[in-house]
C-alpha cells in the first residue's frame, strides 16, 4: 500500500482577489487559501508557501511576518527593482512580476515549493554588487599606502620591473610587495587582487 504525499498548502494574501484568481488558474496542485488582511497571518500555520499580492506598495512588516512562517513570494502587479532587491535582503523566497506568462509563473512557484528562489537575474546581480561593495572598500583599507600604490600600478598592467621603476625600488622589492598584497587579500593572483579591491 503506497502512502500519498500531502498536497502543499499555499496561502495568498490578496486584498483585491485578482492575484488569487490568477494563482488558482495556474494549477499548482496545491490547496489554496486566501486572506485579505495581513493581521490574520499570526493565526495561520502549516503553510508551505505564501504569496503576497502587491498592488501598490509592499507592507514590509506583513512580508516579514509571512516570511517567518514559510517560503514567501511577492507577486507584484507593478514590479519595481528596488522592491525586488529589498525582498532579497529580507530573505524572502522570491519577487515575481504578476504579468509573467502563466507557464513561467507556474514553474517559478513550483520551484519555490521545492526550495528554489524566484528572482530575476538582474535582481540577483544587483544585490550581489551591492553586497560586495562594502567588502571591497574594506579590503582596500587593509592595504598600506605603498600597497595601494602598487595595486593601482598592477591594475594598469605594470610588471614588477615597471612597478620598481615607477616607485624607485628594486624589482625584487616590488615582487615582495606584490606577494604581500596577494597574501593580505587572500587571493591567488594579480587579477584577483585588482578585482578584490574593485
Amino acid at each position: 500500500m503506497s502512502v500519498e504525499s500531502r498536497q502543499p498548502a499555499v496561502l495568498v494574501l490578496d486584498a483585491e482577489g485578482s492575484i488569487f484568481a490568477q494563482v488558482r488558474e495556474l494549477g499548482l496542485g496545491a490547496s489554496l487559501w486566501r486572506i485579505t488582511d495581513a493581521r490574520r497571518v499570526a493565526a495561520l500555520g502549516g503553510m508551505d508557501l505564501a504569496i503576497y499580492a502587491v498592488s501598490d506598495q509592499v507592507d514590509w512588516s506583513a512580508a516579514r511576518a509571512l516570511g517567518e512562517r514559510c517560503w514567501t513570494v511577492l507577486l507584484a502587479q507593478r514590479p519595481r527593482q528596488d522592491e525586488a532587491e529589498e525582498a532579497l535582503r529580507h530573505g524572502l523566497a522570491g519577487y515575481l512580476d504578476a504579468g509573467l506568462p502563466a507557464d513561467v509563473l507556474r514553474r517559478a512557484l513550483n520551484g519555490v515549493l521545492r526550495g528554489e528562489l524566484a528572482y530575476s537575474r538582474d535582481t540577483v546581480g544587483s544585490w550581489l554588487k551591492s553586497a560586495r561593495a562594502p567588502a571591497r572598500e574594506g579590503r582596500i583599507d587593509a592595504l598600506t599606502p605603498r600597497q595601494r600604490q602598487i595595486i593601482r600600478l598592477i591594475a594598469e598592467g605594470a610588471s614588477d620591473k615597471e612597478i620598481g621603476s615607477a616607485l624607485g625600488i628594486a624589482t625584487t622589492t616590488a615582487q615582495k610587495h606584490v606577494t604581500n598584497i596577494l597574501d593580505r587579500l587572500a587571493v591567488p593572483n594579480r587579477a584577483a587582487a585588482v578585482a578584490a579591491v574593485g
